[in-house]
């Protein structure tokens, strides 16, 4: 199955397994969130699947490694996670071991970035969702040198 972004207009670029043709989709008709829907090549007629996810800032796939200690509420818990995906706004991580996290948790995360200065950063962030083993999070208090290191992040 394909996984494609839609951007904040609502259009989708869907290219074809089969003749890799390109397509621009017009999905603003379409609900937020991730929605899975059959796709019709325009060229080749070739049927599949695709999942569409509606997001408002690009989210780059990575595989920083970091560690965690939990602020709030307060308790020592503190280990290692590596970073999965990372927005503008938030993040995924997983965790090396299952962890008994909430949402509305408070976590200091400390990764570093996987350019060429390796910035360290270190982040707040309020826990939205946990899957077993996988956090989502988003950031929190973020201060401009972090907000503006992010940013010449997602340029590279």
């Amino acid at each position: 199955m394909q996984n494609v972004s839609v951007d904040e207009k609502g259009q989708a670029w869907i290219t074809c397994d089969s003749c890799k043709h390109t397509s621009i989709v017009d999905l603003s008709n379409h609900g937020a969130g991730v929605n899975i829907m059959n796709y019709k090549c325009l060229k080749c007629g070739t049927e599949f699947e695709v999942t569409c996810e509606f997001r408002k800032f690009y989210r780059k796939e990575v595989g920083l490694n970091g560690t965690f200690i939990q602020q709030k509420p307060l308790k020592e818990q503190a280990g290692r996670i590596e970073i999965i995906d990372i927005s503008r706004i938030g993040l995924k991580f997983k965790t090396r071991v299952n962890f008994d996290f909430k949402p509305g948790y408070i976590l200091k995360l400390t990764f570093t970035l996987n350019n060429r200065n390796k910035t360290i950063l270190n982040q707040l962030i309020e826990v939205k969702w946990v899957s077993g083993q996988i956090v989502g999070g988003e950031f929190i208090n973020m201060d401009q040198w972090t907000r503006q290191q992010l940013g010449f992040y997602f340029m590279t």
